[in-house]
């Protein structure tokens, strides 16, 4: 059965992120960068999240958490409300699902080779040899050109007199 009812016009946004976890402020910024569409309002200019808003809300937030661009959400978002351009749409979600996909199998292949340096260590702290390494490790030409944040966060802390990073 709907938590909404006739009587129910919707939920508050402090209702809203008491439900779902995520901060008033999130859910602000997310009304204010376009990506929940037009939000119904209270007479008194409240945000009102019902059903549909609710239902865009959580993918919306799927959309974010596996790293499409606001651009490419807002975009989204625009051709659903709008009830148009499905084509648009569907290509929107190809481009995005194929980034997704490359990334699970680049975490998949890194995963293997943390898996392995676990067993590894583990190996050779009980006496035993080591297991091999994962296929294809450390391939010809592993993928290392995407942008390591911990880098560019030490790029902010330089070396101290020591020569270490704090």
């Amino acid at each position: 059965m709907s938590q909404f009812s006739s009587t129910t016009p919707g939920l508050s946004i402090g209702e809203v992120a008491a439900r779902t976890g995520i901060p008033i402020e999130t859910l602000r910024f997310y009304d204010r960068s376009g990506l929940l569409g037009e939000l119904p309002r209270t007479g008194g200019g409240h945000r009102v999240f019902d059903e549909t808003s609710l239902g865009l809300l959580d993918v919306v937030v799927r959309l974010r958490r596996t790293g499409m661009p606001v651009e490419d959400v807002r975009a989204f978002v625009e051709r659903v409300r709008a009830d148009r351009d499905r084509a648009g749409r569907i290509e929107l979600l190809r481009r995005h699902q194929a980034r997704v996909r490359a990334q699970l199998e680049q975490l998949t292949a890194d995963l293997a080779v943390i898996d392995w340096k676990i067993a590894a260590y583990t190996a050779n702290e009980a006496g035993r040899p080591a297991p091999m390494p994962p296929p294809r490790w450390p391939g010809p030409g592993p993928d290392l050109s995407w942008t390591d944040d911990f880098a560019l966060a030490d790029e902010h802390h330089p070396p101290t007199e020591e020569g270490s990073r704090p």
